[in-house]
């Protein structure tokens, strides 16, 4: 299932990256849905963005989540890879504030700085461990984002790779036969679908 998830997203990748759609005016304020992240905690709660793109080069996004972390989810080596074994489930908040940058010839190419504040929770489920920490972080991303989406005006898609630096960190940490692993360059994978205006 997890391959498969991998290869439905290689495809996506490719089939957005191979359509060149008409580009319209750049400058516009836009909202977009985080879809990856949601898919793999059955979509409890809320992650998204908005943001405003000045011109062809320079945009800014607030990306908001609100993400229920399932076992199945933490535990995965090819989804979080947060948790070595069983029994932990999580929650997981983000406001992060980047500074994108477009490069290349068409413009969908794009490097971030970023700034956020974190808040993660474990809670172990066959005891009465858990573990809480809020954090400022500060961080890079890389990221692609194509618009009018299978030629159709104003969809969009967003693909960001963030990679950020705990202040407060987490250190790992045991109980009993499950290790929550230690937090303090953590990345992840944003796949979102919008809007622009």
């Amino acid at each position: 299932m997890i391959h498969l998830r991998l290869i439905i997203t290689l495809i996506l990748i490719f089939l957005i990256s191979s359509i060149d759609a008409q580009s319209n005016k750049r400058s516009s304020f836009f909202v977009g849905y985080e879809t990856f992240e949601m898919t793999m905690n059955k979509f409890q709660n809320f992650a998204g963005e908005v943001g405003y793109r000045f011109n062809d080069k320079n945009q800014i996004r607030l990306m908001i989540g609100e993400v229920n972390l399932t076992e199945r989810h933490l535990s995965s080596k090819w989804e979080a890879a947060a948790v070595d074994g069983d029994n932990v489930e999580g929650y997981f908040r983000i406001y992060e504030l980047y500074y994108d940058r477009y490069f290349g010839k068409r413009k969908n190419f794009y490097y971030s700085g970023s700034m956020a504040y974190v808040k993660d929770e474990y809670n172990h489920l066959i005891s009465d461990n858990s573990l809480e920490n809020e954090t400022p972080t500060v961080g890079f991303a890389f990221g692609y984002r194509k618009e009018n989406l299978f030629g159709i005006k104003h969809l969009y898609v967003n693909i960001s790779i963030p990679f950020r630096y705990y202040v407060n960190d987490i250190p790992e940490t045991t109980w009993g036969e499950t290790t929550i692993s230690s937090h303090k360059f953590v990345n992840n994978f944003w796949f979102f679908i919008g809007y622009h205006f």
